[in-house]
């Protein structure tokens, strides 16, 4: 049985947006659940907060762990950001969602926005307020930290933000096609409070054309609004092995700004400004990123080859455990590059561990490892096990494999027809031994028709893809065609005019 030695890496076509280079979009059109108070004592759950009256005044029904804000949403506290909007704002959201840490000294209320009494100790007073004033020259002076003007900032812009409604008005009109209205309010809800999901979405309707002629530059424009927010008090973006192409609002934004450069999406292709952005995703968190921005090294996509560099960028992504970057780094090893020396036994253990995520180049791996007994001891019904997985995931080599165990019986029962059709669908992936093999089954009509005409097809295939004996064949199988068959060859490879 041939066993073809898959080649390195797929190429970056088949992983950076050829096809489809910007018309599929992660983002949900889903829009926020709404929090409202409570009216009813009765109708709230225990652990909720309804409204209460105390000292005939109405409290807020919201826990009070759900007001506290970050003082480092104020603009003297420390805040580093372009207007502050889009910083605060995705703190406010996290400090709101189960993040918040209520003995943070940096944290107050919003019903308390001079300060907050529950952390009153010592000398810094009931407020906790910091003094802080300008001299002569309009530098600062004082203790630093955040004053009141700060906390009435942040408390302000807290109610505003709850109490705001544009962004599920302009998903509304989103919903509902109605794209000039949608477009229309997500720039008030962008201009009100700086929603990251607003800027994106008006970015994605110039790109599209969605409610406004279509308009890349613009595009462009809003996407950097979301992609450019300053990483200084971010979280990194949530990676998730299981669902590694989840891609949170910011990473998207920049993904896309990759992939409009890199693709030449109404702009001049620019492989470097492409780089650039795949950088920046990988920087924020977004693992796939690094993976790409290692190919690019690797193959000298628009830069200079750099194997250490793009062996750096799939270790990075593999350690997350992305397993394309886990496969990568295993191909590399399995024979050494460049300055990487080989070290098949890591090299299996990276095969051993993008199996786990169904990798179909990896289950192709570890299978001819059982098969041949190489770096573990040989067991080739386990290896028929791993074939099979990475056939049905797509892997052309074991899907020649998979006919192969067909065409010969043993493991599997022989048969020409199911033999035939493995070959057929690993040669149409570009398999050179498969299109090899199924131009010699249509030579001798096993597992259907004789076809002449077809086997010089597919050894001509074979001859493409560097099989060795197809040069040979394709002379043999010319002898035997007759004159209608030759004009028949003649006429499928006669230029398209």
């Amino acid at each position: 049985m041939r066993q073809g030695i898959a080649k390195f890496h797929a190429s970056m076509c088949a992983l950076v947006l050829v096809a489809t280079p910007l018309s599929v979009w992660a983002q949900s059109t889903a829009k926020p659940a709404e929090t409202k108070p409570s009216t009813s004592a009765s109708a709230a759950p225990a652990e909720e907060v309804t409204d209460v009256t105390v000292f005939l005044k109405r409290k807020s029904s919201i826990p009070e762990q759900n007001m506290r804000i970050d003082t480092r949403s104020a603009s003297s506290c420390g805040f580093i950001g372009s207007d502050g909007s889009s910083d605060y704002i995705a703190d406010y959201i996290r400090e709101t969602t189960g993040t918040y840490d209520i003995n943070d000294p940096n944290n107050f209320s919003e019903n308390s926005p001079l300060g907050d009494a529950s952390r009153e100790s010592g000398t810094t007073g009931f407020f906790d307020r910091q003094d802080r004033s300008t001299d002569e020259s309009g530098s600062e002076t004082g203790t630093g930290g955040c004053t009141d003007t700060d906390r009435r900032f942040a408390a302000g812009r807290a109610t505003i933000l709850r109490n705001d409604k544009s962004i599920y008005q302009a998903f509304d009109f989103f919903d509902q096609k109605k794209y000039p209205e949608a477009l229309a309010m997500f720039k008030t809800a962008y201009n009100k409070i700086g929603y990251e999901d607003a800027a994106f979405y008006i970015a994605r309707m110039y790109l599209e054309g969605l409610g406004t002629p279509k308009s890349p530059k613009d595009a462009i424009f809003w996407f950097r609004k979301v992609a450019e927010q300053p990483v200084n008090m971010r979280r990194p973006h949530p990676f998730d092995p299981k669902n590694p192409d989840y891609m949170e609002t910011r990473a998207e934004a920049t993904m896309t700004l990759a992939k409009i450069y890199l693709t030449g999406f109404g702009v001049p292709r620019d492989p470097k400004e492409a780089l650039k952005w795949f950088e920046k995703a990988a920087s924020i968190g977004f693992i796939p990123a690094s993976k790409i921005v290692g190919d690019i090294y690797y193959y000298g996509n628009g830069v200079p080859k750099d194997l250490n560099k793009a062996y750096k960028n799939y270790s990075e992504a593999a350690k997350y455990g992305y397993a394309p970057a886990q496969y990568a780094v295993g191909q590399i090893l399995e024979y050494g590059e460049g300055s990487v020396k080989a070290d098949p036994n890591t090299a299996l253990g990276w095969f051993r561990e993008a199996a786990k995520a169904k990798h179909p180049g990896a289950m192709y791996k570890i299978a001819v490892a059982y098969d041949s007994g190489e770096g573990v001891a040989a067991d080739p019904q386990k290896a028929l096990v791993f074939y099979k997985e990475a056939a049905v995931g797509g892997n052309p080599d074991a899907q020649n494999a998979i006919g192969t165990y067909f065409y010969q019986g043993g493991l599997l029962p022989k048969d020409d027809v199911a033999a035939r059709q493995w070959f057929e669908v690993a040669a149409r992936n570009g398999q050179a031994d498969a299109a090899f093999n199924l131009a010699v089954m249509h030579t001798k009509g096993e597992g259907g028709p004789k076809d002449l005409v077809k086997a010089y097809v597919w050894f001509m295939a074979a001859r493409v893809h560097g099989h060795e004996n197809a040069t040979a064949a394709l002379k043999s199988i010319q002898s035997q065609l007759t004159d209608a068959e030759k004009a028949e060859v003649a006429k499928l490879f006669a230029p398209k005019s």
